[in-house]
């Protein structure tokens, strides 16, 4: 089923960036001007759900690398039957073309 949605796959990895650097959610919050309880909870996976732009710009200057050091995907079982879904539909597009 492609409805009903639940948290999304893509993982925040700020601790392990942010430990590689040397740097602690307590650096990060006075040097980036991010609130402290706005980077425990991305620091969280629990509590991980959305990541505003602004934010991470902030973070990404702050520690000095690029959007994907910080984003990973993870895919799950709704993304394998989206994957599937749509290599489906262009398989069935492929084969009336060949008609």
């Amino acid at each position: 089923m492609l409805c009903g949605i639940k948290h999304s796959m893509i993982l925040i990895k700020l601790n392990e960036v942010a430990e590689k650097k040397g740097r602690s959610l307590y650096w990060l919050s006075r040097n980036a001007d991010i609130p402290y309880v706005t980077l425990w909870n991305l620091s969280q996976k629990e509590t991980q759900s959305s990541i505003s732009l602004p934010v991470l710009s902030k973070l990404c200057t702050a520690l000095e690398c690029k959007p994907g050091d910080l984003l990973e995907h993870v895919a799950d079982a709704e993304d394998q039957a989206i994957a599937s879904f749509i290599k489906s539909k262009a398989a069935k597009k492929k084969g009336a073309r060949a008609k």
